[in-house]
Parts: structure tokens; sequence; C-alpha cells
């Protein structure tokens, strides 16, 4: 399999990292970045942006949201090629626009996970091409409905908030004593577990929160804790807020 990459940054990165097998061909002008993944992984650096394009029939995109459309726009794709884009909020539409006559996918994914293969990635619409490269990053998602999509996209916002909620419960071991490291393992072992009890187990989420709360026990005193302080609402308000920017109307 042969991808090309427009885009060199920290999401580039992760991705040839972790699929492995892959033969890319990077863009260049990334602060060295693609050379130093050229010198690691084995990609190969194209001359230009262009010159990915005419290299490749699959073709990421995982420019700035900001500047990716304009990039796309002063380039020449064509018929029989696969663009799938990894920037946050672009427009299914505006993207087929750009890319035409190419074929436009849409993907997201957290990113550092997918480095070790264990990230879910989200694609529409759904493609036997790229979902067989997602997999190489971890759980792929398939949708065929771009409101559906929109709305899950939202999870790339979520995983990267969901590091400083990490980093703050350890913060707080660590303010009281606790060893470093020990508190980064206790919280990432405690959430991985909790992430297991919701993919294997059948009961419903409040059977779950019911089961793992005692009346008046320290449970239950945290969570009235954080909801007077409006931190369990928050979360719904932020992810609102990142809907609404990335799909302007919902």
């Amino acid at each position: 399999m042969k991808i090309g990459i427009l885009g060199v940054g920290h999401l580039a990165q992760y991705l040839v990292q972790g699929a492995h097998g892959v033969e890319f061909v990077l863009s260049p002008g990334s602060g060295g970045k693609a050379e130093r993944l050229a010198a690691r992984f084995g990609c190969v650096v194209a001359r230009s942006n262009q010159a990915v394009v005419d290299q490749c029939a699959l073709v990421l995109v995982c420019l700035p949201a900001a500047t990716g459309p304009s990039v796309l726009a002063g380039l020449q794709f064509r018929d029989g090629q696969s663009v799938c884009s990894a920037m946050a909020g672009a427009a299914w539409g505006a993207l087929a626009a750009a890319v035409a006559p190419a074929r436009a996918f849409c993907t997201m994914m957290p990113g550092f996970a997918n480095a070790f293969s264990v990230g879910p990635s989200l694609l529409f619409p759904d493609d036997a091409d790229w979902a067989a490269f997602l997999a190489r990053l971890g759980p792929v998602h398939r949708f065929d409905d771009a409101q559906s999509y929109e709305t899950a996209a939202v999870f790339g916002a979520m995983s990267g908030a969901s590091f400083y909620l990490l980093r703050q419960l350890m913060r707080w071991y660590v303010a009281q004593g606790l060893e470093e490291g020990v508190a980064r393992v206790l919280v990432a072992e405690t959430f991985r577990g909790n992430a297991e009890v919701f993919l294997q187990s059948d009961a419903g989420l409040d059977a779950i929160a019911d089961g793992v709360t005692t009346k008046g026990g320290i449970t239950a005193q945290l969570v009235a804790v954080l909801e007077d302080k409006g931190a369990l609402a928050a979360w719904d308000a932020g992810m609102d807020a990142v809907l609404a920017r990335m799909v302007p109307g919902r």
C-alpha cells in the first residue's frame, strides 16, 4: 500500500509510526519533520505537494484546517485518485469540490493513540482502501451519513481533552505526595480498566454507575462536588461548542 501525505505535522508523524507496512510519500517544507520520518521509517520526501499528488493514487490530507482548503485548491488531482482528509471540521462537500475529479473521503482519529495502533478512526463515506489503511492504526468506525459522522468527529477534541483530565488527576496525587510514576500508572490503569467495563459489560450506563456508587460513599461524595462545580455539565458545553465550530448551524 502506497499513500501520499500532504502536511507533515504531529498527526502525520503518529500515523506513519503506527501504520506498519505502508509506503509513505511525504510533502516537504515541514521544518525537517519529513526528513526525520524518512530517516526513521523509510518514507520518501517529495519535491512538492503536487509531486505527492502525482505519485500516489491514495492521498491523505493532514494539513492545518485553516490553510488546507486553499492548498488543495492549488493542486491538480486526477480521475481514479482517492483523497481522504483528516482536517478537523473539513466538510465533505467542500473537500469533494476541491479535489475533483478524485473521490473524497473524511476521517478523524485521536492521533497519538494511533502511533501505538490502538486509536479508533472514523471514515465517511465508507471505502475499502481507506478502511484497510485505518485498520492498521486501530478500530475503524464507518459512516454512511454525514450527520452521524460529524457528530462522532467531535471525539477528536474529546480525546485530546481527556489527556488534560488525566493530567489533572495525576497532578493531584503528586501534590499529595505520591510518586509521579506511580500516579501516572494508577490513573492510566484505572481509566483503561473502566473503559473495558464499557466495552465488555452488557449492563446499561446507569446500571454501571449505580453499581460502583454507594449512597453516602466516597464516589457519591466526589460526584456531588463535581456536579456542584459544574464539572460534568461543562463537558457537554465544551463539546457543543466544538460541534458548532466544526459544523456551523448544528
